[in-house]
């Protein structure tokens, strides 16, 4: 009887991560679809009924492969980049704002920066130890990105924070009571968010990391199979807690409006990829160290001020 309970207690565990996955996985099905109807095409439809089993296939493709190397990699570190990457994207997802779970982070926004910010070094590590020109061009230019982006990303959160007088994301969620009180305050905010978040995934328009035409895929160049699916899936994952988190942050309420919400801001990922262009990487620079830092450290000030005040 205790060797069942144990069981169970692992399975349920390890259940969260396996749907996690599992939606990982559709939601690239989901980006293809999309991007093909903005594109006036099919997109796949051959594998399974309307293509609802092409993520199984691709998945199943890419770690059947074979798991190849260059020559002079720093072999340890190359395969070790990939796993440390999956591993930081799903460590987000035990920070879910769930009102009933068994362990609440009371810093949940602290810990969201920190691992969010950990996650860099994955991508550094991958394009160091590929030992190839393009891969670490790509990987500089993450590490150069997330420094410039990390900055008003955290203003902004500490400015919601501030504002609400917590860090606990359930808490966030209650205080709003559907009435988007912080999207209707704070406009500038939740729109330097979203650009800050995509830019922190490294998303089209600021996909600077893989950029194909000058980089040949970038810091993941030199991955194949198992590896680059892996790192695949960990940019899925962290774009979809990253939905969820503006919809705790800006919209609030009930558990169903925020997943409403979240699949909206999935969408939205989507959808600025199939719109827009890709920027060049000066001008990016340029906003993270002016417009994108200055705006939030103002309406922070501002807060601290009246608060003070009061």
């Amino acid at each position: 009887m205790l060797l069942i309970l144990k069981v169970v207690d692992v399975v349920m565990i390890v259940l969260p991560f396996i749907c996690v996955l599992l939606a990982v996985g559709f939601f690239t099905l989901f980006e293809r679809k999309v991007l093909a109807a903005i594109m006036i095409r099919k997109g796949p439809n051959k594998v399974g009924y309307m293509g609802l089993l092409q993520p199984f296939s691709d998945a199943g493709k890419l770690f059947c492969k074979e798991f190849v190397y260059p020559n002079r990699a720093n072999v340890m570190p190359f395969f070790f980049a990939p796993s440390l990457m999956l591993g930081v994207s799903m460590s987000l997802w035990i920070l879910y704002p769930l009102n009933f779970v068994d362990m609440v982070f009371v810093f949940g926004a602290l810990q969201f920066m920190v691992t969010a910010g950990v996650s860099v070094f994955g991508v550094m590590m991958a394009g160091w130890a590929s030992n190839s020109k393009y891969a670490l061009l790509g990987s500089v230019r993450s590490i150069a990105q997330s420094i410039s982006y990390e900055i008003p990303f955290c203003l902004i959160l500490f400015s919601v924070a501030v504002f609400i007088l917590t860090f606990m994301f359930q808490e966030i969620m209650l205080w709003q009571e559907s009435f988007f009180v912080l999207c209707s305050l704070y406009l500038s905010g939740i729109s330097l968010w979203l650009i800050s978040i995509l830019a922190e995934n490294h998303r089209a328009p600021f996909d600077f990391v893989e950029g194909e035409s000058e980089l040949v895929s970038g810091f993941n160049v030199e991955y194949s199979g198992g590896g680059f699916a892996m790192i695949f899936m960990s940019e899925y994952s962290s774009m979809m807690f990253s939905s969820i988190v503006t919809s705790v942050m800006f919209f609030g309420g009930s558990e169903l409006l925020v997943s409403f919400l979240s699949l909206f801001f999935i969408y939205f990922f989507v959808w600025i990829r199939g719109t827009f262009p890709r920027m060049r990487y000066d001008k990016l620079m340029y906003l993270g160290w002016t417009i994108f830092t200055i705006v939030p450290l103002v309406y922070l000030m501002a807060i601290v001020v009246v608060g003070y005040v009061n």
